[in-house]
């Protein structure tokens, strides 16, 4: 659908609020950022940052729910591939959430260092949503459980399976932001050599992660 201009440079000057009042937030915390210093940050008059956020509540809002959105794409896109196998497509998943969050690092910081006093306290229905969004990941990671053949997986509950799933994509994620190295988009193309080597790649230690669950769950 094509779009006009106008809405072509309403979506740019959002897009330029949004990033930097991340680039804000990353320095300053969320309480300690003010609609003032987003303006100066994006070069846009206090008039127009009203104009598309209402307040710095909302900005942080769509933050979070655009990459939430995002990253529940990426899940759903994979699990609907055909030419993947059940277990290719958790290990794509495991790989996509690590890459997503070292891609969206400077967000992924502070949305983790935050939540507990902005969404659960300040912004109960942001929190509801982000919930809602992480139930949806699961259901997706146990419909890819469900369909994959009886010789597959173990007879566990496909539910605890993918709520393990889950937990575990999130936990070894959230390590790799904390890696020098960025090198971790694809599996890696061979198995490390020594320990050295997955201390120092953190696709290696994904990989490793990954069949480590894999070798629990699967027959």
């Amino acid at each position: 659908m094509t779009i006009s201009r106008k809405e072509r440079d309403d979506q740019r000057r959002r897009e330029d609020i949004l990033n930097a009042s991340l680039s804000i937030f990353a320095t300053q915390g969320f309480h300690g950022t003010t609609m003032a210093q987003i303006s100066q940050e994006s070069q846009y008059p206090l008039g127009t940052i009203y104009k598309y956020f209402p307040s710095k509540k909302k900005i942080y809002h769509d933050l979070v729910m655009e990459r939430v959105h995002q990253l529940g794409k990426i899940f759903f896109e994979i699990s609907i591939r055909k030419d993947l196998s059940s277990i290719e497509k958790l290990k794509k998943s495991f790989f996509a959430k690590a890459l997503f969050y070292k891609q969206n690092s400077e967000f992924i910081r502070i949305y983790i260092s935050e939540r507990s006093t902005i969404d659960a306290v300040m912004m109960p229905k942001l929190n509801a949503k982000v919930n809602r969004m992480h139930e949806k990941e699961v259901a997706l990671f146990q419909t890819i459980f469900e369909e994959a053949g009886e010789d597959t997986f173990k007879n566990y509950p496909p539910g605890e399976m993918a709520l393990l799933f889950s937990e575990i994509t999130h936990s070894v994620a959230w390590a790799s932001l904390f890696e020098n190295s960025t090198s971790i988009g694809n599996p890696p193309s061979k198995e490390p050599s020594s320990e050295n080597d997955v201390d120092e790649n953190p696709a290696q230690r994904v990989n490793m992660v990954f069949d480590m669950f894999i070798n629990g769950v699967a027959k």
